[in-house]
């Protein structure tokens, strides 16, 4: 049997028609569920305000002392029945400074 040229009679599609052999159309896909949506940050707590009458904070002060010096600091303070920072700042105000005698009581115990 001699071998037929169909080239440019049948289109695909239409083959496919008369052969009913199309693959089966695809099932949609389900729709995605949605991640429920993240929480939002909380934004940090507002400061509360000041009272009348309450005092401002004081600016932070650092210093670096070599070891064996914070040692005697310390030593010194201890025997003095003081904290190092009221220590310190009695000796400034022995050296003239203008520091009040609430600047020299425990921070701690407020």
């Amino acid at each position: 049997m001699a071998a037929k040229n169909f080239a440019g009679q049948l289109d695909a599609n239409e083959l496919a028609d008369m052969m009913d052999r199309r693959p089966p159309a695809p099932r949609p896909r389900p729709p995605r569920e949605e991640a429920p949506p993240l929480p939002r940050p909380t934004p940090p707590p507002a400061k509360a305000k000041k009272e009348k009458g309450e005092k401002p904070r004081a600016p932070q002060f650092s210093l670096s002392l070599r070891k064996e010096l914070r040692q005697q600091l310390d030593r010194l303070a201890y025997d003095a029945r003081m904290t190092m920072r009221a220590f310190v700042l009695d000796a400034l105000k022995a050296k003239g400074l203008k520091v009040r005698d609430d600047d020299l009581t425990d921070l701690r115990k407020r």
